[in-house]
Protein backbone atom coordinates (compact mmCIF):
# COMPACT_ATOMS: atom_id res chain seq x y z
CA UNK A 1 0.00 0.00 0.00
CA UNK A 2 1.57 3.31 -1.09
CA UNK A 3 1.09 6.76 0.44
CA UNK A 4 -1.52 7.86 -2.12
CA UNK A 5 -3.70 4.78 -1.62
CA UNK A 6 -3.41 5.12 2.13
CA UNK A 7 -4.36 8.81 2.01
CA UNK A 8 -7.44 8.05 -0.10
CA UNK A 9 -8.50 5.29 2.33
CA UNK A 10 -8.10 7.57 5.37
CA UNK A 11 -10.05 10.37 3.68
CA UNK A 12 -12.89 7.99 2.78
CA UNK A 13 -12.99 6.55 6.31
CA UNK A 14 -13.07 10.06 7.81
CA UNK A 15 -15.85 11.40 5.57
CA UNK A 16 -18.63 9.91 7.79
CA UNK A 17 -17.17 11.87 10.73
CA UNK A 18 -17.43 15.10 8.75
CA UNK A 19 -20.97 14.31 7.61
CA UNK A 20 -22.38 12.89 10.84
CA UNK A 21 -20.47 14.77 13.53
CA UNK A 22 -23.76 15.93 15.11
CA UNK A 23 -24.89 12.34 15.64
CA UNK A 24 -21.48 11.44 17.09
CA UNK A 25 -21.61 14.48 19.39
CA UNK A 26 -25.08 13.51 20.65
CA UNK A 27 -23.86 9.98 21.34
CA UNK A 28 -20.73 11.09 23.24
CA UNK A 29 -22.65 13.90 24.98
CA UNK A 30 -19.70 15.98 26.17
CA UNK A 31 -20.06 19.73 25.70
CA UNK A 32 -18.20 22.89 26.60
CA UNK A 33 -20.64 25.34 28.13
CA UNK A 34 -20.25 29.16 28.22
CA UNK A 35 -18.66 30.53 31.39
CA UNK A 36 -16.76 33.38 32.99
CA UNK A 37 -13.52 32.84 31.08
CA UNK A 38 -15.16 31.39 27.94
CA UNK A 39 -15.62 33.37 24.74
CA UNK A 40 -18.36 31.26 23.08
CA UNK A 41 -22.03 31.84 23.91
CA UNK A 42 -23.55 28.41 23.16
CA UNK A 43 -22.67 24.87 24.19
CA UNK A 44 -20.20 23.22 21.78
CA UNK A 45 -19.38 19.48 21.56
CA UNK A 46 -15.83 18.53 22.62
CA UNK A 47 -15.36 16.15 19.72
CA UNK A 48 -11.80 16.76 18.49
CA UNK A 49 -10.14 14.16 20.69
CA UNK A 50 -12.61 11.49 19.63
CA UNK A 51 -11.92 12.14 15.95
CA UNK A 52 -8.21 11.73 16.65
CA UNK A 53 -8.56 8.57 18.75
CA UNK A 54 -10.73 6.95 16.06
CA UNK A 55 -7.93 7.53 13.55
CA UNK A 56 -5.30 6.27 15.98
CA UNK A 57 -7.30 3.07 16.52
CA UNK A 58 -7.63 2.73 12.73
CA UNK A 59 -3.88 3.12 12.33
CA UNK A 60 -3.22 0.60 15.12
CA UNK A 61 -5.61 -1.90 13.49
CA UNK A 62 -3.93 -1.60 10.09
CA UNK A 63 -0.52 -2.26 11.63
CA UNK A 64 -1.60 -5.16 13.85
CA UNK A 65 -3.51 -6.89 11.03
CA UNK A 66 -0.51 -6.40 8.68
CA UNK A 67 -2.57 -4.40 6.18
CA UNK A 68 0.05 -1.70 6.61
CA UNK A 69 3.70 -2.71 6.57
CA UNK A 70 5.45 -2.11 9.88
CA UNK A 71 8.63 -1.11 8.01
CA UNK A 72 6.85 2.12 7.01
CA UNK A 73 6.90 3.28 10.63
CA UNK A 74 10.05 1.50 11.83
CA UNK A 75 11.88 4.82 12.01
CA UNK A 76 9.49 5.86 14.80
CA UNK A 77 8.86 2.53 16.46
CA UNK A 78 11.83 0.19 16.76
CA UNK A 79 9.50 -2.78 17.25
CA UNK A 80 5.82 -3.66 17.50
CA UNK A 81 6.33 -3.65 21.26
CA UNK A 82 7.30 0.06 21.13
CA UNK A 83 4.32 0.76 18.92
CA UNK A 84 2.01 -1.05 21.36
CA UNK A 85 3.42 0.98 24.28
CA UNK A 86 2.91 4.18 22.27
CA UNK A 87 -0.70 3.22 21.50
CA UNK A 88 -1.56 2.21 25.09
CA UNK A 89 -0.18 5.38 26.66
CA UNK A 90 -1.72 7.59 23.97
CA UNK A 91 -5.12 6.07 24.82
CA UNK A 92 -4.48 6.59 28.55
CA UNK A 93 -3.61 10.27 28.03
CA UNK A 94 -6.69 10.68 25.82
CA UNK A 95 -8.87 9.17 28.57
CA UNK A 96 -7.42 11.58 31.15
CA UNK A 97 -8.40 14.45 28.88
CA UNK A 98 -11.85 12.95 28.22
CA UNK A 99 -12.52 12.64 31.96
CA UNK A 100 -11.26 16.20 32.45
CA UNK A 101 -13.68 17.40 29.75
CA UNK A 102 -16.56 15.77 31.61
CA UNK A 103 -15.87 16.48 35.29
CA UNK A 104 -13.08 19.14 35.29
CA UNK A 105 -10.31 17.41 37.28
CA UNK A 106 -8.49 19.45 39.92
CA UNK A 107 -5.36 20.95 38.20
CA UNK A 108 -2.94 19.67 40.88
CA UNK A 109 -4.40 16.16 40.74
CA UNK A 110 -4.27 16.23 36.95
CA UNK A 111 -0.62 17.24 37.01
CA UNK A 112 0.16 14.40 39.42
CA UNK A 113 -1.67 11.82 37.27
CA UNK A 114 0.05 12.99 34.08
CA UNK A 115 3.43 12.85 35.84
CA UNK A 116 2.84 9.23 36.87
CA UNK A 117 1.64 8.28 33.38
CA UNK A 118 4.67 9.88 31.69
CA UNK A 119 7.00 8.24 34.24
CA UNK A 120 5.56 4.83 33.37
CA UNK A 121 5.68 5.67 29.66
CA UNK A 122 9.43 6.33 29.85
CA UNK A 123 9.96 3.27 32.04
CA UNK A 124 8.49 1.01 29.34
CA UNK A 125 10.11 2.85 26.41
CA UNK A 126 13.50 4.33 27.26
CA UNK A 127 14.05 5.21 23.58
CA UNK A 128 11.95 8.26 24.35
CA UNK A 129 14.50 9.63 26.81
CA UNK A 130 16.27 12.88 25.95
CA UNK A 131 19.89 12.02 26.72
CA UNK A 132 21.62 15.07 25.28
CA UNK A 133 21.12 18.65 24.19
CA UNK A 134 22.64 19.81 20.93
CA UNK A 135 22.46 23.27 19.41
CA UNK A 136 23.16 24.47 15.89
CA UNK A 137 25.42 27.21 17.23
CA UNK A 138 27.49 25.07 19.64
CA UNK A 139 29.78 22.22 18.60
CA UNK A 140 29.82 20.37 21.91
CA UNK A 141 26.77 18.47 23.14
CA UNK A 142 25.42 18.69 26.67
CA UNK A 143 24.97 15.17 28.05
CA UNK A 144 22.22 14.89 30.64
CA UNK A 145 23.27 11.56 32.13
CA UNK A 146 21.28 10.66 35.25
CA UNK A 147 19.09 13.75 34.79
CA UNK A 148 17.70 12.60 31.41
CA UNK A 149 14.69 10.83 32.95
CA UNK A 150 13.54 13.82 35.01
CA UNK A 151 14.32 16.24 32.18
CA UNK A 152 12.19 14.27 29.70
CA UNK A 153 9.26 14.12 32.12
CA UNK A 154 9.55 17.88 32.67
CA UNK A 155 9.67 18.59 28.92
CA UNK A 156 6.58 16.49 28.18
CA UNK A 157 4.64 17.97 31.11
CA UNK A 158 5.52 21.51 30.08
CA UNK A 159 4.60 20.80 26.46
CA UNK A 160 1.21 19.31 27.41
CA UNK A 161 0.45 22.23 29.73
CA UNK A 162 1.62 24.84 27.23
CA UNK A 163 -0.57 23.37 24.48
CA UNK A 164 -3.54 23.09 26.84
CA UNK A 165 -3.18 26.71 27.97
CA UNK A 166 -2.71 27.83 24.37
CA UNK A 167 -6.06 26.28 23.35
CA UNK A 168 -8.44 29.21 23.78
CA UNK A 169 -10.12 30.24 20.54
CA UNK A 170 -11.21 28.49 17.36
CA UNK A 171 -8.40 27.30 15.05
CA UNK A 172 -5.59 28.33 17.40
CA UNK A 173 -4.54 24.86 18.58
CA UNK A 174 -5.53 23.04 15.40
CA UNK A 175 -3.49 25.42 13.26
CA UNK A 176 -0.54 25.14 15.64
CA UNK A 177 -0.42 21.34 15.31
CA UNK A 178 -0.76 21.60 11.52
CA UNK A 179 2.22 23.97 11.55
CA UNK A 180 4.16 21.44 13.65
CA UNK A 181 3.26 18.71 11.14
CA UNK A 182 4.43 20.80 8.19
CA UNK A 183 7.66 21.73 9.99
CA UNK A 184 8.48 18.09 10.73
CA UNK A 185 7.79 17.12 7.11
CA UNK A 186 10.09 19.90 5.85
CA UNK A 187 12.71 18.68 8.32
CA UNK A 188 12.80 15.38 6.41
CA UNK A 189 10.30 13.58 8.58
CA UNK A 190 8.70 11.46 5.84
CA UNK A 191 6.68 8.96 7.81
CA UNK A 192 3.31 7.47 6.97
CA UNK A 193 2.13 8.16 10.52
CA UNK A 194 1.96 11.90 9.82
CA UNK A 195 -0.89 11.25 7.36
CA UNK A 196 -2.95 9.86 10.22
CA UNK A 197 -2.51 13.18 12.00
CA UNK A 198 -2.91 15.68 9.18
CA UNK A 199 -6.18 14.34 7.74
CA UNK A 200 -8.14 14.28 11.05
CA UNK A 201 -6.57 17.64 11.93
CA UNK A 202 -7.95 19.09 8.68
CA UNK A 203 -11.41 17.71 9.53
CA UNK A 204 -11.19 19.23 13.01
CA UNK A 205 -9.97 22.48 11.41
CA UNK A 206 -13.05 22.64 9.15
CA UNK A 207 -15.52 21.94 11.95
CA UNK A 208 -13.68 24.13 14.48
CA UNK A 209 -13.56 27.03 12.01
CA UNK A 210 -17.34 26.93 11.78
CA UNK A 211 -17.61 26.69 15.57
CA UNK A 212 -19.29 23.27 15.29
CA UNK A 213 -16.85 21.45 17.60
CA UNK A 214 -13.99 22.14 19.99
CA UNK A 215 -10.86 20.04 20.22
CA UNK A 216 -11.27 19.58 23.99
CA UNK A 217 -8.75 18.50 26.61
CA UNK A 218 -8.94 14.95 25.24
CA UNK A 219 -7.73 16.23 21.86
CA UNK A 220 -5.10 18.57 23.26
CA UNK A 221 -3.62 15.94 25.57
CA UNK A 222 -3.61 13.31 22.84
CA UNK A 223 -2.01 15.62 20.27
CA UNK A 224 0.54 16.85 22.81
CA UNK A 225 1.71 13.38 23.79
CA UNK A 226 1.80 12.24 20.13
CA UNK A 227 3.74 15.27 18.91
CA UNK A 228 5.97 15.11 21.97
CA UNK A 229 6.77 11.55 20.96
CA UNK A 230 7.34 12.48 17.30
CA UNK A 231 9.60 15.40 18.12
CA UNK A 232 11.71 13.51 20.68
CA UNK A 233 12.07 10.45 18.44
CA UNK A 234 12.97 12.64 15.49
CA UNK A 235 15.43 14.54 17.68
CA UNK A 236 17.06 11.36 19.01
CA UNK A 237 17.48 9.67 15.63
CA UNK A 238 17.71 12.58 13.19
CA UNK A 239 20.70 14.89 13.59
CA UNK A 240 18.99 17.56 11.44
CA UNK A 241 16.73 18.50 14.36
CA UNK A 242 18.42 20.60 17.05
CA UNK A 243 17.29 21.88 20.44
CA UNK A 244 17.14 25.48 19.22
CA UNK A 245 14.77 24.57 16.38
CA UNK A 246 12.50 22.71 18.82
CA UNK A 247 12.56 25.82 20.98
CA UNK A 248 11.36 27.88 18.00
CA UNK A 249 8.54 25.40 17.34
CA UNK A 250 7.31 25.70 20.93
CA UNK A 251 8.26 29.31 21.57
CA UNK A 252 4.87 31.07 21.45
CA UNK A 253 2.80 28.67 23.58
CA UNK A 254 5.82 28.03 25.82
CA UNK A 255 6.55 31.67 26.58
CA UNK A 256 2.86 32.44 27.04
CA UNK A 257 2.69 29.61 29.59
CA UNK A 258 5.75 30.98 31.40
CA UNK A 259 4.23 34.48 31.42
CA UNK A 260 0.95 33.16 32.83
CA UNK A 261 2.71 31.08 35.49
CA UNK A 262 4.74 34.05 36.71
CA UNK A 263 1.78 36.43 36.65
CA UNK A 264 -0.44 34.04 38.61
CA UNK A 265 2.27 33.33 41.18
CA UNK A 266 2.84 37.07 41.63
CA UNK A 267 -0.89 37.42 42.26
CA UNK A 268 -0.73 34.45 44.70
CA UNK A 269 -2.94 32.27 42.51
CA UNK A 270 -2.64 28.65 41.39
CA UNK A 271 -0.51 28.76 38.20
CA UNK A 272 -2.67 26.01 36.67
CA UNK A 273 -6.01 27.74 37.25
CA UNK A 274 -7.47 29.24 34.07
CA UNK A 275 -8.19 32.93 33.58
CA UNK A 276 -8.69 35.50 30.82
CA UNK A 277 -5.05 36.61 30.63
CA UNK A 278 -3.86 34.35 27.81
CA UNK A 279 -2.21 35.68 24.67
CA UNK A 280 -5.44 35.38 22.66
CA UNK A 281 -7.36 37.33 25.32
CA UNK A 282 -4.73 40.06 25.11
CA UNK A 283 -5.04 40.41 21.34
CA UNK A 284 -8.85 40.10 21.36
CA UNK A 285 -8.96 43.26 23.48
CA UNK A 286 -7.32 45.11 20.60
CA UNK A 287 -8.29 43.24 17.42
CA UNK A 288 -11.19 41.26 16.03
CA UNK A 289 -11.07 37.45 16.01
CA UNK A 290 -9.73 37.05 12.44
CA UNK A 291 -6.86 39.48 13.00
CA UNK A 292 -6.05 37.82 16.34
CA UNK A 293 -5.69 34.41 14.67
CA UNK A 294 -3.52 35.89 11.90
CA UNK A 295 -1.25 37.66 14.41
CA UNK A 296 -0.81 34.61 16.66
CA UNK A 297 -0.14 32.31 13.70
CA UNK A 298 2.29 34.90 12.36
CA UNK A 299 4.17 34.87 15.66
CA UNK A 300 4.50 31.10 15.30
CA UNK A 301 5.21 30.82 11.57
CA UNK A 302 7.60 33.74 10.94
CA UNK A 303 10.43 32.51 13.25
CA UNK A 304 10.07 28.98 11.82
CA UNK A 305 10.24 30.21 8.22
CA UNK A 306 13.20 32.47 8.99
CA UNK A 307 14.96 29.56 10.67
CA UNK A 308 14.56 27.50 7.49
CA UNK A 309 15.64 30.34 5.22
CA UNK A 310 18.52 31.77 7.23
CA UNK A 311 19.64 28.60 8.98
CA UNK A 312 21.06 30.77 11.72
CA UNK A 313 20.73 30.82 15.48
CA UNK A 314 20.64 34.62 15.37
CA UNK A 315 16.94 34.75 14.58
CA UNK A 316 16.26 32.33 17.43
CA UNK A 317 18.06 34.51 19.97
CA UNK A 318 16.57 37.77 18.70
CA UNK A 319 13.02 36.37 18.63
CA UNK A 320 13.41 34.84 22.08
CA UNK A 321 14.68 38.07 23.64
CA UNK A 322 12.08 40.21 21.87
CA UNK A 323 9.16 38.02 22.91
CA UNK A 324 10.42 37.78 26.48
CA UNK A 325 10.83 41.53 26.80
CA UNK A 326 7.38 42.12 25.37
CA UNK A 327 5.53 39.51 27.40
CA UNK A 328 7.28 40.22 30.70
CA UNK A 329 6.61 43.90 30.15
CA UNK A 330 2.93 43.01 29.94
CA UNK A 331 3.23 41.09 33.23
CA UNK A 332 4.68 43.96 35.22
CA UNK A 333 2.41 46.57 33.67
CA UNK A 334 -0.68 44.53 34.55
CA UNK A 335 0.79 43.88 38.02
CA UNK A 336 1.06 47.62 38.64
CA UNK A 337 -2.48 48.18 37.40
Amino acid sequence: MNYIDLTIIIVILNLPILLFYKKIAQFINIYDFPGDRKIHKNKVPLLGGYILIINLILFFTLIITNNLEFDLIKFLFASKYNFLIFFIFSVIVFLIGAVDDRIDINPNLKLFILSIVIFLYLFFDDNLLINELRFSFVENKIYLGKYSFAFTILCLLLFINACNMFDGINLQSCTYFLILSASLIIKDFNNVFIIFLIIPLIIIFILNYKGKIFIGDSGIYLLSIIFGYLIIKNYNFNSILNSDFIFILMMVPGIDMLRLFIKRLLNKKNPFRGDRQHIHHFFLKIFLYNKTIIIINGLIIIPIVLSFLLNSNLIIIITYIALNLFLFNVIFKSKKN
